[in-house]
């Protein structure tokens, strides 16, 4: 019985131990636990991600000079070419048809302005000058019988009559060699000088359109304008191409730049000279180095994106990256050496004024701050904060305010 009385007490001291210890424990699980992190001293960088694509930097583009078919390709897409190499041949039939009507007109005009430069042709002369003089002996005969005629009517020999058809004969041949004297002159000067020139032009309107057509027609060998690589092949045999379509293009291997997607966003913070870091997936581990060379001039849409187009050189001609290769890109927009630095996650707005929680001994106090630069994981602390004091990067547990953004 004795035995008993005393292990009741012991049991129920037990106990209540017991439960102080899991109500002390249950009090301590709910005490804020703090994740914490030294303000330190660093290179901060603020960087645009994004990607783009390799474009060449001299490119050439060829273009049809006629319109016409496509009859041959000697070439092929990435072919190392040379300067005046045939890339394209093309046949035009309505140029060849009118080539052929332009000579056959010019050959005409020719045979025309011979004629009137040297006048009418010489056999046209000579009958006329042949009817003259047969005009002209009739005449003579005619006066000499009327004479003799006028004689006899004098002595009453012959008629009044017959002398007077001898007179309109005589007035007759007069007139047809007035005639025929006119006819003459008007042969040695049937064109004037204006018909001449006129006939003058029109040989040389002649020439000159025969000319440019067989130029034409020299121009269905379409031949590179510069040595370089067949970049693209934009036609295929057989298709019809209108003068001035785009038939090719011929770019320097290696001579490459930049085309990033920088999205709408972060434009106002793209300046030219910026560095410029490129990766390729096909290329793992490696990078290749650049700058800003042209901030976008305009937004455009890109699938669901709006970007501007931002040019970057690229140091060097990397042979690895060819054209129309997508790469990524981190432009580099702003840099601040030996910047003191918290992690983002320990600023929050308090009052609409930024704050971080700095432990001082076992107690964290709230401290108002002035931040600088802003990256995605860090905060530069201008004032507020010294070098190695620590933060508590989770105050949200302690609900002391909201995150900063």
């Amino acid at each position: 019985m004795p035995m008993r009385k005393i292990l009741i007490p012991a049991a129920v001291v037990v106990l209540v131990g017991a439960v102080v210890a899991m109500l002390l424990l249950d009090r301590n699980s709910d005490a804020p636990q703090y994740q914490t992190a030294r303000a330190a001293r660093h290179d901060l960088r603020l960087v645009v991600n994004t990607n783009g694509i390799i474009e060449p930097v001299d490119r050439s583009e060829v273009y049809a000079p006629v319109d016409g078919v496509v009859a041959g390709i000697p070439v092929t897409e990435g072919a190392r070419i040379a300067r005046g190499q045939t890339l394209v041949e093309l046949e035009s039939a309505e140029t060849r048809t009118a080539l052929a009507d332009a000579r056959t007109a010019l050959l005409e005009a020719r045979r025309q302005a011979e004629r009137v430069e040297t006048g009418p042709p010489a056999e046209e002369i000579t009958v006329v000058e042949a009817s003259i003089a047969e005009a002209a002996l009739a005449l003579e005969r005619t006066q000499k019988d009327l004479a003799v005629e006028e004689g006899l009517l004098a002595r009453g020999a012959v008629t009044r009559a017959s002398v007077e058809a001898l007179a309109r004969e005589r007035d007759r041949l007069r007139l047809r060699i007035e005639g025929l004297e006119r006819q003459r002159r008007d042969l040695a000067h049937r064109y004037s000088a204006q018909e001449k020139e006129w006939e003058r032009a029109k040989v040389q309107e002649l020439a000159r359109q025969v000319e440019y057509l067989e130029r034409q027609i020299g121009m269905e060998s379409v031949r590179a304008p510069r040595e370089g690589v067949l970049f693209a092949l934009e036609v295929k045999p057989g298709a019809h191409v209108a003068r001035g379509q785009l038939l090719a293009r011929i770019n320097q291997p290696g001579r490459v730049r930049l085309r990033a997607y920088v999205d709408e966003p972060d434009l106002g913070r793209i300046a030219e000279g910026q560095p410029a870091r490129i990766e390729w997936d096909g290329l793992a581990g490696r990078h290749w180095n650049g700058a800003v060379e042209k901030p976008a001039e305009q937004v455009v849409d890109l699938d669901n994106r709006t970007v501007g187009y931002v040019l970057c050189s690229i140091e060097g001609e990397p042979k690895e990256l060819i054209p129309n290769l997508n790469v990524k890109v981190e432009i580099t927009t702003e840099r601040k050496p030996g910047a003191l630095t918290v992690p983002r996650s320990a600023v929050f707005s308090l009052d609409g004024k930024r704050a971080v929680l700095v432990l001082e001994g076992p107690k964290a106090v709230v401290r108002t701050v002035l931040p600088g630069l802003v990256t995605a994981e860090e905060i530069e602390i201008l004032e507020g904060v010294r070098e190695g004091e620590v933060v508590v990067t989770n105050p949200l547990d302690l609900n002391p305010g909201r995150p900063a953004s």
